[in-house]
């Protein structure tokens, strides 16, 4: 299940990142003229940040008035970009384009739909559902399996998986493809994004957005928004990976 930034696997609402004014709140304090530090709204509890080796930085929080809800902030050299809402069961509720200000929205209740539960107990899920996304819906298909690898990463260990992602309009007319490898952890009960490779008609577009660090409370660096991993030059210097689906 893709969880980072386009091309990715978008995001989705029971509650909606309205809820409670979470949304604009969090990116107005977030990204505030001169703001170095993420700092989480009111309610709110920032518990892990992820540098990845795309020149981005995620920031995760959990909200009390939602409990099992888990939040996401991404940031660029630009700044903050995307900010997402996932469920205990790592499915998407609903995420934002920051730039653009365009939302997905999951509707439920999904034909099938996704569980990490189930990928940990058993080493494959599937999902079936629909999204809004900019007033127009989309099926979205699609399945995580267990490789049956395990990486540490910066102490952090993590399953390996891979999957595949099909976007298809209402008449039933496929739109585009994402497959690739990414990682899901246990203790967290969500995915880090890897190496994927986006398809739509005759383009095609491969990224590695793998996780460099993580990045605990008291940890320094934890509350930076400034991504520090193939930035600048170092980027665009970067070969593309190959697909690994």
């Amino acid at each position: 299940m893709i969880t980072a930034r386009h091309p990715a696997r978008p995001a989705l609402t029971r509650r909606g990142l309205a809820a409670a004014g979470l949304g604009m709140a969090m990116l107005g304090a977030a990204t505030q003229a001169g703001a170095e530090d993420f700092t989480p709204p009111q309610g709110c509890t920032a518990f892990l940040a992820v540098q990845t080796r795309a020149c981005t930085v995620s920031h995760h929080y959990t909200c009390a008035d939602s409990p099992g809800d888990l939040w996401r902030m991404d940031f660029d050299e630009q700044g903050a970009f995307y900010l997402g809402l996932i469920d205990a069961e790592a499915q998407w509720i609903e995420s934002r384009s920051l730039p653009s200000g365009t939302t997905t929205r999951t509707l439920f209740p999904a034909r099938d739909a996704a569980s990490v539960s189930t990928l940990l107990s058993t080493g494959y899920d599937d999902w079936d559902f629909d999204e809004i996304r900019g007033g127009e819906r989309t099926r979205v298909t699609g399945f995580d399996r267990l490789t049956g690898g395990t990486e540490v990463i910066d102490g952090e260990t993590l399953l390996g998986t891979e999957f595949e992602t099909r976007y298809y309009t209402e008449g039933g007319t496929l739109i585009s493809t994402i497959t690739g490898r990414e990682y899901v952890s246990a203790t967290h009960r969500r995915f880090f994004s890897g190496i994927r490779t986006w398809r739509s008609g005759d383009q095609e577009d491969t990224t590695d957005s793998s996780p460099a660090e993580f990045l605990y409370p008291g940890d320094p660096g934890f509350a930076s928004t400034q991504p520090r991993h193939n930035c600048g030059p170092m980027l665009s210097a970067l070969p593309l990976a190959e697909d690994h689906a």
